[in-house]
């Protein structure tokens, strides 16, 4: 959830299925399980206010109370059961009601109450890893977002139930949530709609805004598009991908299992998946490269997370198999060279964001709340699926995750259970390797030693060692050894420290590659690492220098940053006051470049800046408009990030200051008038698993 096309990364906005960590369904303590929920939602904007009459149909149990979740905010107004007056207790969230005892057949229990919702929406977000942004319920003159967490219908946590909504607005607005659409239009002067689900859900999210309303059919499943009026000119575009997503993964996975698939846009800029449904900010809508990834990504979700479901006492796996049958499976499919390429820049997300310290098993994943825990739960599970389809096969792999979704939808699933339906599609017990990729945190490091070649006869002998550090891993590690004209692909098997290879060829060898596929996870060397946005985004001893030669408003304007990545504790000092024995030991940000340029490490010679201009790549940007983020080799090491933030203005600093965590793959970026203009990644050709052979003279 979450780039054939992307400048900006996948992570720019969280599309996931809103469904963190459910409570248990504790039934013998809250009460009989709720069957259905028949909700009439009012919806007054200018007030913030939702007025609701909910009828619970309760199973038969012989409980003499039910003990369901609401907003602390409502204000009961009535509550029946079977249409007579039943005493009950609201204290804080719990609302607490007397049943008729025993109750041996279906039960009705009416609850009539009113409630504000009025969570701050922020305007301008400078970061987005808390992907709420602290809003679970909001009713606005722009729109309405009431999650399935926040309370805004009785209930009991972690228990499913059916939904029929009948949700009324004023004239223009329209509502969405979950299940079949069975009617729209307006009545009494105001706007109507009425939802049904056909599975029992464990909760319910409703939006509202003043949509345009399209649709489309995919075979037998209606789409369609809830667009502002602004953005309705996308509806087309949206409802075509999101039919040829439908297809792909009706094809790989067996039926699409809900109701509708509906894209609806939001009034603040989320990004977030619901049953039947995707919620994404105006903004976000917009960006060109959501229709050719993230869309994908949501409705792959429909069968990874909403549809067959997790169970987070063992790690919530959803995210990764998303992103690999999504985000990586588009790359694949473009070329081997981008899906390597998307491969390896997960590999540098977990080795620029996640030290040993934050590392952590992806059992104990349940969401995100930081990039490490994103380049854990995201980009390591990723990896993990595809060590996984690599062991078993492809036909094996996407039969064994077909069947899962067919035998387990609507299910709670484990990793343990998803892997082993994989396993038994290639009749493979694959225990060892759960325990080894999702029990223990951490990855393996590896290295080639002791590389010899040797002429015998009319072959050559290639000999070496592969080495890894404790704690030891069990792989399989592809080795590719390169002549003038061919290749010769081996394996070799690392239970231990280390194993021996011998290779032989029939021509003199070039280099030698373990691992040329990127294929494996693994901790990157760091000469294996390009300094990245993410190097400072992930550092722990920051020190940021504010230069003398840029005014105070570009100073402060500038120094927003720290704010978008998440480096608010970082410690700033004058230029004035720092001394270049005072950078030791500290990665490094410059606002500005510093008007002494001994305090500034090296630079990359294709980058140079004057007061006026700026040259990177060859292409000159100057104007005050520009603002430059690029990073660079610290002068301790590789074990350090450095980086300079140079804007040419106030305004500047504040139209790029909230895009640039978004490109944390990326070594130097250029903005105009917080327009990206240029984007790339400084080279990193050294790796302890490559090694040359010097030519034979």
């Amino acid at each position: 959830m979450k780039n054939l096309l992307a400048p900006i990364l996948f992570s720019l906005i969280l599309l996931l299925p809103w469904q963190g960590p459910p409570l248990p369904c504790a039934l013998g303590d809250t009460g009989p399980a709720i069957l259905r929920h028949d909700l009439h939602a009012i919806l007054i904007p200018g007030e913030k206010t939702l007025q609701v009459t909910d009828t619970l149909t309760l199973a038969p149990a012989g409980e003499s109370r039910i003990v369901l979740f609401l907003a602390a905010a409502s204000r009961i107004e009535r509550v029946l059961i079977e249409g007579q007056p039943a005493s009950y207790r609201f204290s804080g969230d719990r609302l607490t009601i007397n049943l008729p005892h025993p109750t041996p057949e279906e039960a009705a229990l009416l609850v009539e109450y009113r409630a504000v919702f009025d969570d701050v929406v922020p305007d301008q977000p400078l970061h987005s890893e808390d992907p709420t942004y602290g809003v679970a319920a909001a009713i606005t003159p722009r729109g309405t977002f009431l999650s399935g967490s926040a309370g805004w219908y009785p209930h009991i946590p972690g228990c499913t139930a059916r939904y029929r909504v009948r949700l009324e607005a004023p004239r223009g607005m329209e509502g969405v949530t979950s299940g079949r659409l069975l009617e729209r239009g307006e009545e009494d002067g105001r706007s109507f709609s009425v939802w049904e689900t056909s599975s029992p859900l464990p909760s319910l999210t409703l939006a509202a805004g003043p949509y345009q309303v399209s649709r489309e059919m995919a075979g037998n499943i209606p789409v369609y598009t809830f667009f502002s009026h602004e953005n309705s000119a996308l509806a087309a575009t949206y409802l075509n991908a999101a039919k040829e997503y439908l297809e792909l993964y009706r094809d790989l996975f067996g039926p699409y299992p809900y109701e509708k698939f509906a894209v609806v846009e939001n009034f603040f800029p989320t990004g977030y998946g619901f049953p039947s449904w995707t919620l994404l900010g105006s903004t976000v809508v917009r960006l060109p490269f959501i229709v050719e990834t993230s869309l994908g990504h949501e409705i792959a979700h429909s069968w990874w997370g909403t549809g067959v479901r997790v169970d987070y006492s063992g790690g919530n796996w959803s995210e990764g198999l998303t992103t690999y049958v999504a985000d990586h499976l588009y790359k694949e499919r473009s070329s081997a060279k981008e899906g390597r390429e998307y491969r390896q820049k997960i590999l540098r997300d977990y080795a620029a964001l996640v030290s040993s310290a934050d590392d952590f098993p992806l059992s104990a994943f349940t969401g995100r709340s930081s990039a490490s825990d994103q380049a854990v739960g995201y980009g390591k599970a990723a990896m993990v699926f595809h060590m996984l389809r690599r062991q078993v096969g492809d036909e094996n792999f996407w039969t064994g995750l077909r069947k899962a979704a067919q035998e387990n939808m609507f299910r709670e699933v484990s990793w343990s259970e998803l892997i082993d339906a994989v396993g038994d599609s290639a009749g493979q017990d694959l225990s060892g390797f759960s325990r080894q990729w999702v029990q223990r945190e951490g990855a393996p490091v590896l290295r080639l030693e002791e590389v010899k070649s040797r002429r015998s006869g009319d072959q050559w002998v290639v000999t070496g060692r592969l080495r890894q550090e404790k704690p030891f891993f069990r792989l399989s590690v592809p080795l590719r050894l390169e002549m003038e004209d061919d290749s010769e692909e081996s394996s070799v098997d690392l239970h231990g420290e280390s194993s021996p290879f011998n290779i032989t060829a029939e021509a003199e060898p070039r280099r030698l590659t373990a691992d040329p596929g990127v294929d494996l996870f693994r901790r990157l060397d760091l000469a294996e690492i390009p300094p990245t946005v993410n190097g400072i985004r992930g550092s722990k001893n920051l020190l940021v220098v504010v230069s003398r030669a840029i005014s105070k408003e570009t100073a402060t304007a500038a120094a927003t940053l720290l704010e978008a990545m998440r480096q608010k504790g970082a410690r700033l000092v004058p230029e004035k006051k720092v001394r270049k024995i005072d950078l030791t030991g500290h990665d490094l940000l410059f606002l500005g470049f510093p008007a002494d340029p001994e305090l500034l490490p090296p630079l990359p010679e294709t980058l140079r800046c004057t007061g006026e201009a700026c040259t990177v790549m060859d292409e000159r940007f100057s104007g005050p408009g520009t603002a430059l983020f690029a990073a660079f080799a610290h002068p301790a090491g590789p074990d350090r990030a450095a980086a300079v933030f140079a804007p040419f203005s106030a305004e500047a600093a504040h139209a790029a200051v909230r895009k640039i965590p978004h490109y944390g793959k990326y070594s130097y970026l250029v903005f105009d008038s917080g327009k990206n203009r240029l984007k790339g990644i400084w080279p990193a050709d050294e790796s302890p698993l490559i090694h040359h052979f010097a030519k034979e003279r």
